[in-house]
Parts: C-alpha cells; sequence; structure tokens
C-alpha cells in the first residue's frame, strides 16, 4: 500500500495506516471536498474502484441499493473532480491479474504564494 503517510502494519481488519480494509477492497475517507478541488488516485497496477459520497457509502456498506462512480484504473494518476460538496469515500480493490498493486486516494491541498 502506498500511502503519502508513511508504512505501518496491516492487521485482520485495518491497513497500515488505520483505515478499513478487508480482503477485497481498501476504504478511504478523504473527507469533505467540494467543487474545484478533484480526488487524485495513483496506482502502480490495475485495480477496480468506486467514488461515492458519505450518504452512498453508508447505504454500500448496508448492502443496499447505492450511487458511485465506479470502473477499471489502467493507468495513473487519475484525476476525479468532486462535482459538489460532500464527504467522499474511495475503496479500491487491488485485486488484478499481474500481481499485487500499490495504491493511494487523496485530496491534494494546493497553496499558492502570491506577492
Amino acid at each position: 500500500l502506498c500511502d503519502g503517510e508513511g508504512g505501518g502494519t496491516m492487521t485482520q481488519d485495518h491497513g497500515p495506516d488505520g483505515r478499513n480494509w478487508n480482503k477485497s477492497e481498501v476504504e478511504y475517507d478523504l473527507g469533505v471536498a467540494g467543487p474545484g478541488q478533484s480526488i487524485v488516485i495513483t496506482i502502480t497496477r490495475s485495480v477496480g474502484v468506486k467514488i461515492m459520497d458519505h450518504e452512498n457509502y453508508e447505504l454500500y456498506k448496508a448492502d443496499e441499493d447505492c450511487r458511485a462512480f465506479s470502473g477499471q484504473l489502467t493507468s495513473s494518476p487519475y484525476r476525479f473532480k468532486v462535482p459538489r460538496e460532500a464527504r467522499w469515500h474511495v475503496i479500491i480493490n487491488p485485486h488484478t491479474y499481474s500481481g499485487t498493486a500499490e495504491f493511494c486516494a487523496e485530496i491534494p491541498s494546493y497553496y499558492f504564494i502570491t506577492q
């Protein structure tokens, strides 16, 4: 797992940074973001991805019908323009046909210096 905050130890229920995970997917709670911001996903191999707001994430976790932006990412970095203000979640299925995938998802912070 590639993570900007450094590595750690994976347990049965949590990844190296404390995120929930299981054998089929890794979940990122990216917090609140809105228009003008992007979710950036970086991968080393093809992975399945779902991007959803918190309301749909709760439906997904309850195994109910939900709406998500989803698909197979094959190139990196992938930038998802956030369509509206909400708390955003990314779910990555790291299983690939070609080996182990490393990945990370984040909402980058940009700082502008003015004079």
